[in-house]
C-alpha cells in the first residue's frame, strides 16, 4: 500500500515540474523554459509592434464580419424565394377561394367556314348569292394546280398567289377574265355579304403590275382596292391610298374606307365609294353611318 502511495506522490511531483506549472510562466516570460540551454541555442521569437498586431486583428475581424454578412444575405434570399413559392403555391389553395376550372368542352368555338376546292377548272366556285361562278388562277398557269386542294374561306374568296379570275355563267360557260394580263389578287369578296341582302359588287385587293418569274408571284408591288360587277366586268380602281379597313353602308349603298395615318397628309383619313355612281370621294368622320 505504501508503494502505491509513493508512486502517486512521485507522479504529482513530476506534473508540478512542468513549465506550464511554474509560477514565472506568464505571458511572454518564457525564459524559465530554457534556462539550461546556451543563449545561442535558445529560440528567438519575432516581435511585432502594437500597431501591427492591432491591424492584423482588425483585418481578421473584418473578414469574419464579411463572411457573416454574406451568409446573412444568402439566408435572406433563400428564405425570400422559399416564402414566395410558399405563398404562390400553398396559401392560395388554403386561404383564398379556388379558381373555378373552366370546362372548355361546353364552349362553342366559332370556326370560320370554308369550302374545300379541288382546283379543277370543271369544278368552279359559286359567287355567293348569285347565278355566277368563278375560278381562281394560281401563278402564271392557265388554271390551278390539279395535284392539290384548296380551302376557300368565307372571308376571302381567293387562294394564295392568285393571279387572275375566270368568271362563268350559270351554265358554267366562261364569260369573262378579270385582268387582261395576270397580276396578283390577295383579296376578293362580294359586298354586301349576307343572306338577307343581294350582293351588289365584288371588291378586290390586287395589282395588275406584279412581276412573275416561272409562274411565281412574289407580291412585291402594292395592292389597291378595286370593284367590279358580279360577272367580273367593269373593273374599277377605287383609290391609290393604302387602306386600313373598310365597311359597307347599306343605307347609302357606299363603301366606307379608313386609311393609314400619315403626317404628311393634309386631307381626310376616310373615303367613300358609291357603287351606284362608281365614284370615290374623301369624307369627314361625320359622314360615316
Amino acid at each position: 500500500m505504501s508503494s502505491i502511495q509513493d508512486m502517486n506522490n512521485r507522479m504529482k511531483q513530476n506534473r508540478n515540474l512542468r513549465p506550464s506549472k511554474r509560477g514565472k510562466f506568464k505571458g511572454n516570460d518564457r525564459k524559465t523554459l530554457y534556462t539550461e540551454l546556451n543563449p545561442e541555442d535558445k529560440p528567438k521569437f519575432k516581435e511585432f509592434s502594437k500597431f501591427q498586431v492591432k491591424k492584423a486583428i482588425d483585418r481578421f475581424n473584418e473578414q469574419s464580419r464579411s463572411i457573416k454578412r454574406l451568409e446573412l444575405i444568402l439566408s435572406i434570399v433563400f428564405i425570400g424565394v422559399m416564402g414566395t413559392l410558399l405563398i404562390y403555391n400553398i396559401l392560395p389553395k388554403k386561404g383564398s377561394p379556388q379558381i373555378a376550372k373552366v370546362n372548355t368542352s361546353k364552349f362553342n368555338y366559332i370556326v370560320e367556314p370554308y369550302v374545300t376546292w379541288s382546283g379543277k377548272l370543271y369544278e368552279p366556285l359559286s359567287v355567293p348569292h348569285s347565278d355566277y361562278f368563278y375560278v381562281p388562277m394560281v401563278g402564271n398557269l392557265d388554271y390551278v394546280d390539279l395535284e392539290r386542294t384548296y380551302r376557300i374561306y368565307s372571308s376571302n374568296m381567293v387562294v394564295e398567289y392568285t393571279s387572275n379570275i375566270l368568271f362563268l355563267n350559270k351554265n358554267c360557260e366562261i364569260i369573262n377574265k378579270l385582268l387582261p394580263e395576270n397580276g396578283s389578287i390577295r383579296y376578293m369578296n362580294v359586298i354586301p355579304r349576307n343572306e338577307k341582302s343581294k350582293p351588289e359588287k365584288i371588291i378586290y385587293k390586287l395589282t395588275q403590275d406584279e412581276p412573275n418569274v416561272f409562274g411565281k408571284i412574289y407580291n412585291l408591288e402594292k395592292h389597291f382596292f378595286y370593284v367590279s360587277d358580279l360577272d367580273g366586268k367593269n373593273l374599277t380602281k377605287i383609290t391609290d391610298r393604302e387602306v386600313r379597313s373598310f365597311q359597307w353602308d347599306s343605307k347609302r349603298k357606299e363603301i366606307l374606307f379608313y386609311f393609314y395615318y400619315n403626317k404628311r397628309m393634309n386631307d381626310s383619313l376616310h373615303g367613300v365609294f358609291n357603287i351606284e355612281s362608281n365614284t370615290f370621294r374623301l369624307a369627314s368622320r361625320q359622314e360615316k353611318g
